[in-house]
């Protein structure tokens, strides 16, 4: 707690160590689980189905020399965290000396191999349950505090499924799903019907969240800089997640379905309700027939965003679409994140403490389960 205000950060991340994938994955996948390799390009990195996680031709890299002094510079700050491997115990500490209260954990290396299509989908599955289960154990130290989002492997839907009800079982509080399009499959496509039904059911949000250097599709991919394809692919990702969500139907055939953008910032959310808006008065829903409300309602329905603490634009977010929709994230302990300023940045926005309070926890800790 914070001020006589609790905190939950919506987005934070594990730093999963390597052995992860061997030690928890099925015995019979054992053999093809992610390991670090030599990719081909000099360097090595993690590897799985005999490639790199990450995309390394192309746009959108990640491995410029800059980049990475840039990164090393960025990390310092969490030093102690990292000597201590990054462990449950360290970052509940961080977490106390901060005042947060509760964080959403997804992972950072799952993400990367998530941004991949799979040519088998029972491997992938197989990695995703690996990655659950030690995140799982991770959280079980304090699992109030320690909010565990499930990664699952949206290539197979029928998996998906599967995972989402065993994870779920276990603890999980949420899902994490990329928005890039997954065999040219967008998240308004009828082969994730199933999936959103069974997310339904279970009454766990699913949280939307983009990662770098993927096989998939992704906005970065007109870039040459890391930095340049990060800036326009997780916004442009989650606002197209968003306006197709709403217009071709999911939201209206699973009205049930809590959905949180994270890591994405929010300044964007009036702009792009009043881009829905505009087509709806023009067209209405003469091409989405599905789409039975104005975008505007079936936003304030389903869906939140987590914004930065820094953001000079939270303001006018809260004016003109509301203070009920934001949550807050720092992205902890990713070099590119607001940790540890992200909390008194959000403290010294010219908003009034009843916004603040609903930012930090009062939206987003429902969703999340946290009591």
């Amino acid at each position: 707690m914070r001020t006589g205000l609790r905190v939950i950060d919506t987005d934070s991340h594990q730093m999963e160590p390597q052995s992860i994938w061997k030690e928890y994955i099925d015995p019979r996948f054992v053999d093809r689980a992610p390991v670090v390799g030599d990719m081909g390009n000099g360097k090595r990195g993690m590897m799985v189905e005999n490639e790199p996680v990450t995309r390394q031709t192309g746009s959108y890299p990640m491995d410029s020399k800059d980049f990475h002094e840039a990164t090393t510079k960025a990390m310092e700050r969490f030093k102690d965290t990292r000597d201590q491997g990054f462990s449950a115990a360290a970052r509940l500490s961080d977490m106390d000396a901060h005042g947060v209260d509760a964080q959403v954990i997804y992972p950072t290396v799952g993400g990367q191999i998530l941004g991949k299509s799979f040519a088998d989908p029972e491997l992938l599955l197989a990695v995703c349950a690996a990655y659950n289960d030690w995140s799982l154990e991770y959280c079980s130290l304090a699992p109030e505090r320690l909010r565990m989002a499930a990664m699952l492997p949206v290539q197979a839907p029928d998996l998906a499924i599967e995972e989402a009800r065993r994870t779920a079982t276990k603890g999980a509080a949420c899902y994490y799903v990329r928005p890039n399009p997954v065999a040219n499959r967008n998240l308004y496509h009828a082969d994730y019907d199933s999936l959103w039904t069974e997310i339904e059911s279970l009454e766990k949000p699913v949280c939307i969240h983009d990662s770098g250097s993927p096989y998939l599709p992704s906005y970065g991919d007109r870039m040459e800089t890391h930095t340049s394809g990060h800036i326009i692919a997780h916004p442009f990702e989650a606002m197209v997640a968003m306006m197709s969500l709403i217009w071709y139907g999911t939201i209206e055939r699973h009205p049930n379905l809590s959905i949180v953008h994270v890591e994405a910032d929010a300044g964007w959310l009036p702009y792009w309700l009043q881009r829905m808006e505009q087509h709806w008065d023009f067209s209405g829903c003469a091409e989405h027939p599905e789409l039975k409300r104005r975008p505007t309602e079936y936003f304030k329905s389903n869906f939140l965003v987590a914004c930065r603490g820094d953001e000079i634009t939270l303001p006018a977010a809260c004016e003109l679409v509301g203070d009920d929709y934001i949550t807050f994230n720092t992205d902890y302990p990713h070099p590119d994140g607001t940790w540890p300023l992200g909390m008194e940045n959000l403290e010294n926005q010219p908003l009034p403490e009843e916004s603040i309070r609903k930012i930090f926890w009062d939206n987003a800790a429902p969703a999340f389960g946290c009591v």
